[in-house]
């Protein structure tokens, strides 16, 4: 009876502790290739909002891997170094509305956003956006799709001042995927969510703090500060010295079975 109650015990254990596992993953692309929009078809005609692209420019992005939470509701995020020009890029529609102007309703981060050239950078879901949106850092979807889903029956016919109407699938690579345990993931698939963008003199920048609050349900009608947070970690690029042992691993394994087959 004591071996049964302790095996129960641990069963419920684990299961709490799977039920709050993973983490926030918040880091830059620095130097990157092409703007995070170049290449990346529109969604519902909404595109990705970038201009930076090159030697001394970055994109910041964060991903929610938490297994227990719907998506990024606020953030706030810090950088270290000299960033001259931050251009804040997540998904904002500040005035979108129906073919019977029932509107203008805002969606996505329009709350206390910061603006071009500050840091922290900051903003959140307004307390009566229509529709709250889940699902930021977590996966790929545009306002159309949200705001017909989400918007009480009212389906948008216009959108006004859009900013990264679309969001989740970027030209950066290491954006999208499955969760690396490597890097402290969960091995969920999760897209990546584009915060913003500048350029930077001296040093290349690297996050330095971040807070966020995140849906604690699938209604998004609670939230909750995030609690666990890994910076400046891309947690879909396994680390060098992982792919290393994995190949190591395989080499070996050919190697015995080889042995036993002769």
């Amino acid at each position: 009876m004591l071996r049964k109650t302790f095996f129960t015990s641990l069963a419920l254990f684990a299961f709490a502790a799977t039920a709050h596992a993973g983490n926030m993953f918040v880091y830059l692309v620095v130097d990157p290739a092409t703007t995070a929009g170049a290449g990346v078809p529109l969604s519902n005609t909404l595109s990705v909002t970038s201009s930076r692209s090159g030697a001394g420019t970055w994109h910041l992005y964060a991903v929610d891997d938490q297994t227990n939470e719907f998506g990024i509701r606020s953030y706030n995020v810090a950088l270290t170094g000299t960033v001259p020009a931050v251009n804040h890029r997540s998904p904002n529609d500040g005035a979108w509305d129906t073919a019977t102007s029932d509107g203008p309703f805002a969606a996505g981060f329009n709350d206390l956003r910061s603006g071009s050239n500050v840091t922290p950078i900051v903003a959140g879901q307004g307390l009566s956006n229509l529709p709250a949106i889940t699902g930021f850092g977590q996966s790929a979807s545009d306002f159309v799709v949200k705001e017909t889903a989400g918007g009480g029956g009212n389906i948008p016919a216009s959108h006004s001042g859009v900013i990264s109407g679309a969001w989740g699938i970027y030209a950066d690579p290491g954006t999208s995927g499955l969760t690396s345990a490597a890097q402290g993931g969960t091995g969920q698939a999760r897209n990546a969510l584009f915060l913003a963008e500048g350029t930077y003199t001296g040093a290349a920048p690297t996050v330095s703090s971040a807070s966020m609050v995140v849906w604690t349900n699938a209604g998004a009608t609670t939230s909750n500060f995030a609690q666990s947070y890994v910076l400046n970690t891309n947690p879909f690029i396994p680390e060098p010295a992982t792919l290393t042992l994995v190949g190591l691993a395989v080499v070996g394994f050919g190697g015995l079975v080889g042995r036993r087959r002769s």
